[in-house]
């Protein structure tokens, strides 16, 4: 299911890494080889800002319609290049939502892992 996410509750902190993929053999001797495959995959972790379950289920109801890892839709995150511009990417989602309770004031750390797809 595609779609656009929610960013209506904005976000705290975006992470944002790429692996890269190569192949590597060692012979019995030592001698190493390494072939880049030319691929790459950037995963994203965003962390939302405390607030209550009310506050984050709009971001939450899309999340789950999704239906897991299958669904793929637009996310505009800030662009670590560039302090004051933003980039859209299409994503999927790499895990559920997590969720970490804080403080004695009833507000949640939300945090939802997300890989590109290209």
């Amino acid at each position: 299911m595609a779609g656009v996410f929610p960013t209506s509750v904005g976000f705290q902190e975006v992470t944002i890494n790429k692996k890269h993929y190569d192949v590597m053999s060692e012979s019995m001797n030592g001698r190493t080889q390494v072939r880049s495959l030319n691929a790459s995959r950037r995963e994203l972790t965003i962390t939302f800002p405390p607030m209550t379950r009310a506050e984050f289920q709009p971001v939450y109801s899309f999340i789950d319609s999704q239906n897991g890892r299958a669904g793929t839709f637009s996310i505009t995150v800030p662009d670590p290049n560039h302090a004051t511009n933003n980039m859209t990417l299409t994503v999927r989602l790499a895990n559920d939502v997590q969720e970490y309770p804080i403080g004695v004031d009833s507000l949640y750390n939300y945090e939802v892992d997300l890989i590109e797809v290209v």
